[in-house]
């Protein structure tokens, strides 16, 4: 337990926003709810990390950010959908039992009521927060793996990440006409913004990643037949690939040639280019 928790904080790196915010509760005397802010955070951060450590994920970093923080590992979107669900939610779940112990000390009279309200409040904000389908949030790789597990990895990517923007613009909009200036408001919105940015531009890196785990160790026991036309492109069969499943691909001629998935990602990173047909590769 300790070498893990020393893994732990050795994986800590804190956003240059993080720091904006500290600066903003010292300035303004709530130096007191920032540390325990801060170690809240931790605490749900931890449990992003117990949980991705309990599955063997690849860890490289956690990142503290204004709103609470960020596990990095490398195998976004490519772990089964009870691991990501799991890891995902595990951090939030941690309000759950620091508002029970909270509430214990209330009723034992160790904590005034302010505390408690103040603890209280602060948890239940930032569970509520995490929830939110917006990408990075926890909300958002919830929403990102449910996408992923009933639609094709690619257009849930496209998908999820229009619809996270666009909620993401809609509500930063409401918040920020109610509380222009909310200083940690707007940091929190500019951060989003990159972030949105960012995993915009990484689309094809995301998928490109997707295909490799598939092509390495496909795990997927539940299989799919996929038809194509012979003159689809070997990139655009790969576009309906689901992650929960094994692909069998018929191409539709007079003569049907079936082809295994591994077959076809082998020839996806093996050829120079990608956009042939996928008849002419397969005969």
């Amino acid at each position: 337990m300790i070498n893990l928790f020393m893994e732990f904080l050795r994986k800590i790196k804190i956003n240059p926003a993080f720091w904006v915010v500290i600066m903003g509760a010292v300035y303004t005397g709530h130096f007191r709810e920032i540390i325990i802010w801060f170690f809240v955070v931790l605490i749900h951060e931890m449990g992003h990390f117990a949980g991705a450590h309990l599955f063997k994920w690849r860890i490289s970093r956690i990142d503290l950010l204004p709103f609470g923080g960020a596990a990095v590992v490398e195998e976004h979107g490519t772990r089964p959908f009870k691991e990501e669900i799991w890891v995902a939610a595990l951090g939030p779940l941690q309000h759950v039992w620091l508002v029970g112990i909270s509430f214990l000390l209330y009723q034992f009279h160790m904590i005034t009521d302010e505390a408690f309200d103040w603890f209280f409040i602060l948890n239940w904000t930032l569970f509520l927060f995490n929830l939110l389908p917006i990408w990075p949030l926890d909300g958002g790789k919830l929403v990102f793996a449910i996408c992923t597990k009933y639609m094709p990895f690619k257009y849930a990517q496209k998908k999820f990440l229009m619809g996270s923007a666009c909620f993401f613009l809609i509500g930063a909009a409401w918040q920020l006409f109610i509380q222009p200036n909310h200083l940690n408001l707007w940091v929190i919105c500019l951060f989003l913004i990159v972030a949105h940015f960012l995993e915009w531009k990484r689309q094809h890196y995301v998928f490109l990643r997707f295909l490799l785990s598939r092509n390495k160790h496909s795990l997927q026991k539940r299989k799919s037949t996929l038809l194509v036309s012979p003159s689809v492109p070997i990139s655009k069969v790969t576009h309906l690939f689901m992650k929960e499943f094994t692909h069998e691909i018929i191409v539709k001629q007079r003569r049907p040639v079936v082809i295994q998935e591994k077959d076809l990602l082998n020839a996806y990173f093996q050829m120079s280019s990608t956009e042939c047909a996928i008849g002419k590769v397969f005969r």
